[in-house]
C-alpha cells in the first residue's frame, strides 16, 4: 500500500518523505527545519527540483535539497577523487622506493630503482585521467546546484 504524498507545485513531480533531513539540509539555510523535523512531522521533498514541503503541503523552500541527479553526480565525483588519490599514493610510494634503492644504506640497485621509478611514471596516466574526471564532475555539480538554486530545472536540456 502506497501513500499519496501529493505533487510538487513547482515542477509537478511526486513528493517523497525527506530521509536523513539533518544530513541532506546541512550547510543550507534550512538545517534547523531539518533538525526540528526529526522531533515533529516529517518533511516532504521533490527529488526533481529540490523543493521542501511541510506535512500539511505548504512550500517551505524551493530548491533547498540536492536533487537525485546532484546526489548521483556527487557520488561519482567522490569516487573519482578517491581513485585519483589512490594513484597519487602509488606515485609517491614508487618514487620513495626508487630513492631508497638508490640512496639507501646498502649498495645502489639501479635496476630496482629504475623499475620503481617507472611504476611511478606509469601511474601518472590514471592519476591524470581520474583528476580530469573529478574536475569535470565538480564543475557539472556546481552548474546543477546553481540551476537548482535559481529555479532552472534543466540546465542541460540537450544532454
Amino acid at each position: 500500500m502506497t501513500v499519496e504524498l501529493g505533487l510538487c507545485e513547482i515542477c509537478g513531480h511526486p513528493l517523497e518523505i525527506l530521509t536523513k533531513p539533518v544530513r541532506r539540509l546541512s550547510w543550507t539555510h534550512h538545517w534547523w527545519t531539518g533538525f526540528s523535523s526529526l522531533f515533529g512531522r516529517p518533511l516532504r521533498v521533490c527529488t526533481s527540483c529540490g523543493a521542501i514541503y511541510s506535512e500539511e503541503g505548504g512550500l517551505l523552500a524551493a530548491g533547498a535539497v540536492q536533487t537525485e541527479a546532484e546526489q548521483k553526480l556527487d557520488l561519482y565525483r567522490r569516487d573519482m577523487s578517491y581513485l585519483r588519490d589512490s594513484f597519487g599514493g602509488v606515485i609517491v610510494a614508487a618514487e620513495l622506493a626508487a630513492l631508497w634503492l638508490v640512496a639507501g644504506a646498502e649498495s645502489a640497485n639501479p635496476l630496482g630503482a629504475l623499475l620503481a621509478a617507472s611504476i611511478g611514471v606509469v601511474s601518472f596516466a590514471p592519476f591524470g585521467y581520474f583528476a580530469l574526471k573529478a574536475r569535470r564532475a565538480r564543475k557539472d555539480l556546481k552548474l546543477l546546484k546553481t540551476a537548482r538554486v535559481k529555479g532552472q530545472l534543466h540546465p542541460h536540456a540537450g544532454d
